[in-house]
Parts: structure tokens; C-alpha cells; sequence
């Protein structure tokens, strides 16, 4: 059985569980794994006392996902979700190959028009507009795969739907699988 070129990882944070098992829910399974974590972390800040623990915590969990990647997966896509009144999406990566890429197929894609989607450099501080994150770097910044930090803006975080923020995803996901399927060529 051939193993599908990309991992999503949905759960990271426990309240975007149910918009990751939407997404899921919907993609090819020939092209795309996916990870559930079951019991993630908050996505809220924690309190300042306790923040050395939470970025602990957090950085551990990230290090777990490297037996799932290695050797295994050339893409992994790390799905999160926001609160924004508009649709949108940014799409975060430290490869500048893969940004440049998703710049190009993103700005070619008809499905896309009118969404607000963003290619955030991940890590580079000289760029108008980076991310930085806790993350820790052997997870997006590995020579082995690919990290690709997917977050939908939801116009409506109570829904259990989101039909359009669904489809966004796997739009999404499906172009970053595509130029990662340039990039190594033939």
C-alpha cells in the first residue's frame, strides 16, 4: 500500500478539533493522511505564570509528530482555525520554494477569487510580513519534509458546518500537495 505524500494533523489545539475532522473528512485518502490528536492543547493564551509550561507542552507534542512525518510523508500540513468576519487563510512555511510556489498557484486559482489568502514566510525576519512560533524548528524547518501551517479564518466558529472554510481547506491542501509534487519534479 503506498503511503500518501502529505500528513494533516488536525486536534493540535483541542478547540479546532471538530473543524479538522470537517476537513478530513473530505480528502483523498490516497493523497493525504491524516493525524487526529485526540485530547491537543488549548489554543488560548495561558496565564503568564504558566506559560513556561504550556510552551513546553507544546513544543513536546510538536516532537511527537516527527515518528509520524519521517520517513514517511514529504508534506506536513498543520491545520488550525481562527475567527475572522471574512473567509480567509494563511498558508505559513519557512521553504522559500514552497512560499514562492503558493504564491503563484494561490494568485492562479479561480476557485480562490475573492478569499483573502496569505503566504506568511515562516521564521524570516527580513520579510514584510513573517511568523514566528514555538514551534520547534525541527518540526518546520526540517530537510525531510516539508511544514506547511494552514490557518482558516472562520467566519463562524460555532458552526459545525462551515461549508465554505471546509471546502478553502482541502482547496488548499490539495495546491500545497501539487507544488510539493513540483518541487521534487518528476
Amino acid at each position: 500500500m503506498d503511503i500518501p505524500p502529505t500528513l494533516l494533523v488536525i486536534g493540535i489545539h483541542r478547540e479546532e478539533l471538530a473543524f479538522g475532522q470537517a476537513v478530513a473528512g473530505g480528502v483523498d485518502p490516497a493523497q493525504v493522511a491524516v493525524l487526529e490528536i485526540p485530547e491537543g492543547l488549548s489554543g488560548q493564551p495561558p496565564p503568564a505564570a504558566r506559560r513556561f509550561q504550556y510552551e513546553t507542552l507544546h513544543r513536546a507534542l510538536y516532537l511527537q509528530l516527527l515518528p509520524h512525518v519521517l520517513n514517511h510523508h514529504r508534506l506536513l500540513v498543520d491545520l488550525h482555525s481562527g475567527a475572522d468576519p471574512q473567509l480567509g487563510a494563511d498558508l505559513i512555511c519557512a521553504d522559500p520554494a514552497l512560499c514562492a510556489c503558493l504564491r503563484t498557484a494561490v494568485a492562479g486559482a479561480e476557485q480562490l477569487a475573492g478569499v483573502e489568502v496569505r503566504v506568511v514566510p515562516l521564521g524570516d525576519e527580513g520579510a514584510d510580513l513573517h511568523a514566528r512560533t514555538i514551534i520547534p524548528p525541527q518540526v518546520w524547518h526540517n530537510p525531510a519534509f516539508l511544514y506547511l501551517g494552514l490557518e482558516i479564518y472562520l467566519p463562524e466558529p460555532a458552526s459545525d458546518e462551515w461549508p465554505g472554510a471546509r471546502e478553502l481547506a482541502r482547496e488548499l491542501i490539495a495546491i500545497a500537495a501539487g507544488c510539493v509534487g513540483r518541487l521534487e519534479g518528476p
